[in-house]
């Protein structure tokens, strides 16, 4: 008796299962558990589901009407041409179906009863001959399956790098389709431990070409060992690559993986800083920022880069929290302070406004060049009470005997409202 039962048509494009569900697995790699039997329903996507007893399911439709269905438990072996199905361990069973919009769905079973393997083709539930049309259907849609769900992947990326090396699997999955197949085949690649950076660069540009899906990019690349970046045209390469995901979130894990090796080359960082500012979120931005500003130095290009990736982030709150790290740059704050100041000025909001104003403050590099535009800059803060504090704070570190700053501060003070916070920060430049 199988573990599931499954019910399913189609209707206007969508796949209905209705199945107990163990584990639910979508294309972005998200993960559900539940016992309970309950509905699923896919929209031109994949379900794939494993039992309690070993047996997989995997479904598929696509925008075309095209559905595809394997079921398989026990140890299935793809011939080398992937044309047909060599074996299967003891009590193990095959069942693949294809239906085209419109068309009638053909079957092949494949069980092992005994030793022997038995094999089985409908057409439209039709029994037909299994050694002559079952077996001529099989050979032409096998390789469309294989290449979807990674059956026998790992195997065959063995025996093809056995026979010619990392060349020789890359050439091979270059003419593949996207798919788990292709996915599973560089992951062979890259748990060998002779791998070598020139292989590991052709990899990288076959992820470049945008073949595969956001999410198998990223599960690629996140995969991608630490010392191999160390490598500066690898790394670069890694870079590229990133720059073709599509994914905000992809893209984002992608460039931080890259950003945890601590030595990367000058190109592979500028790449780097150039990729961020094509992520559209402003969250996951933010964080590759992080990740780069936190470096111990940045380029006057990259700092210049980030600068850029931040002018396209509408969020107040994730601007202010953009600029902090780029902050511990003294030397390029200072020096393009003059685009340092409009950055924080188009902040909204009063109180990030302020912390950004702020956090400027701790630059030890700051001269009357720097103090005289940010206190013309406070003035733009509204509120009295976030305005007063950042003067005061000011205050503390200000020259006292430059006539240019005295009289800058003087008439930011008077742009305070409040008389009781005005007098505060009269008090505090005394």
């Amino acid at each position: 008796m199988r573990p599931f039962l499954l019910s399913s048509f189609i209707v206007f494009g969508c796949l209905n299962l209705v199945a107990p569900v163990y584990a639910q697995t979508s294309e972005g790699g998200q993960k559900t558990t539940t016992a309970s039997r309950e509905e699923v329903r896919v929209i031109n996507g994949t379900f794939s589901t494993k039992g309690d007893k070993g047996e997989t399911v995997y479904i598929t439709t696509d925008d075309n009407g095209l559905r595809l269905k394997l079921v398989t438990s026990g140890n299935v072996t793809v011939a080398e041409d992937e044309h047909s199905i060599t074996g299967l361990s003891q009590g193990g069973r095959f069942e693949f179906a294809r239906q085209e919009k419109s068309g009638p769905e053909h079957k092949v079973v494949l069980e092992n009863n005994g030793g022997t393997l038995e094999g089985k083709y409908w057409v439209d539930g039709e029994p037909q001959d299994f050694a002559t049309a079952g077996q001529a259907w099989l050979a032409k849609y096998l390789p469309e399956m294989v290449s979807k769900t990674g059956l026998g992947a790992e195997a065959r990326a063995a025996r093809l790098y056995q026979e010619g090396g990392a060349q020789k699997l890359l050439t091979y999955t270059a003419g593949m389709e996207a798919g788990s197949g292709r996915t599973k085949m560089y992951k062979y690649l890259l748990s060998r431990e002779d791998l070598k950076p020139g292989d590991m660069r052709l990899l990288l540009e076959q992820v470049a070409q945008g073949k595969t899906s956001d999410y198998e990019a990223a599960s690629i690349l996140t995969k991608l060992p630490q010392n191999f970046l160390q490598n500066s045209e690898t790394a670069e390469a890694y870079a590229a690559a990133s720059a073709t995901i599509g994914s905000d979130y992809e893209k984002s894990r992608v460039l931080r993986h890259l950003l945890q090796q601590e030595k990367l080359s000058e190109k592979a960082l500028d790449k780097t800083a150039e990729a961020i500012a094509t992520i559209g979120s402003d969250y996951e931005k933010v964080k590759v920022l992080h990740a780069l500003a936190s470096r111990p130095q940045l380029s006057e290009k990259q700092f210049e880069l980030s600068m850029r990736a931040l002018q396209n982030i509408s969020s107040d709150y994730e601007r202010t929290k953009g600029l902090q790290p780029l902050m511990r740059h003294e030397q390029q704050v200072v020096r393009y302070f003059d685009r340092v100041l409009p950055l924080i000025n188009s902040i909204g909001s009063d109180y990030e406004k302020a912390k950004a104003y702020s956090s400027l403050l701790g630059n030890s590099r700051l001269s009357t060049t720097q103090y005289l535009p940010l206190l013309k800059a406070s003035q733009s803060i509204n509120s009295d009470y976030e305005k007063a504090k950042l003067l005061r704070k000011m205050a503390l570190q200000l020259p006292k005997d430059d006539k240019k700053i005295k009289e800058a501060y003087s008439q930011a003070a008077k742009t305070v409202g409040s008389k009781y916070e005005y007098e505060k920060v009269i008090a505090a430049y005394q």
